[in-house]
């Protein structure tokens, strides 16, 4: 899983990053979270999408090792 915002520096390098693994054949979900930031799940306890985020990870740790 990979999360970036659209208004991160780095986007370019998460989407690169998703398609690169595509392309070996893995499996990959690269959410880009709309006017956020770098890191923005640290801000978890002011900003509704980083609670969101953190649960979206949740899901899909849960998915993974199907607990």
């Amino acid at each position: 899983m990979i999360q970036a915002g659209d208004q991160e520096v780095l986007l370019s390098d998460a989407e690169r990053l998703a398609e690169r693994i595509r392309a070996e054949g893995g499996e990959v979900t690269l959410e880009i979270w709309e006017n956020m930031w770098s890191v923005f799940q640290m801000m978890s306890d002011m900003l509704p999408e980083a609670q969101e985020a953190i649960g979206s990870m949740g899901s899909f740790v849960r998915k993974m090792w199907k607990l």
